[in-house]
C-alpha cells in the first residue's frame, strides 16, 4: 500500500460514496490527493471540491465508475478538450 510519506509526486487515489449512503446519481467516483489515505480527519476532500465523510467512501481501482468530470479534469492539469473539435467536426 503507497502511503502519502512513500508516494512519488502526483500519485491519487480514487474513490465515491458507499453504496446505501447516497442514490446512485451521487456515487461518481472521485479523484483524491494520496493524503486522504492518512486517518488524521473525518473528512476527506476530492479534487473538485466536495468534503466527504471518510466512513462513507468506498476507495477503489482506478478505472471502475462513473468518473466525476470535475475531478477528471482537475487532476490533468490541462483543460478539458472536447473530442469533436479535435477531429475538426
Amino acid at each position: 500500500m503507497i502511503t502519502e510519506d512513500s508516494a512519488p509526486p502526483g500519485v491519487v487515489v480514487v474513490g465515491r460514496l458507499a453504496r446505501g449512503t447516497a442514490g446512485e446519481a451521487r456515487r461518481v467516483v472521485h479523484v483524491f490527493g494520496v493524503e486522504a489515505t492518512a486517518a488524521t480527519s473525518e473528512l476527506v476532500r476530492t479534487k473538485c471540491g466536495e468534503a466527504l465523510s471518510r466512513t462513507d467512501v468506498e476507495w477503489l481501482t482506478p478505472g471502475v465508475g462513473m468518473p466525476c468530470e470535475p475531478c477528471l479534469g482537475l487532476t490533468t492539469g490541462e483543460p478539458a478538450r472536447s473530442p469533436r473539435r479535435e477531429l475538426g467536426v
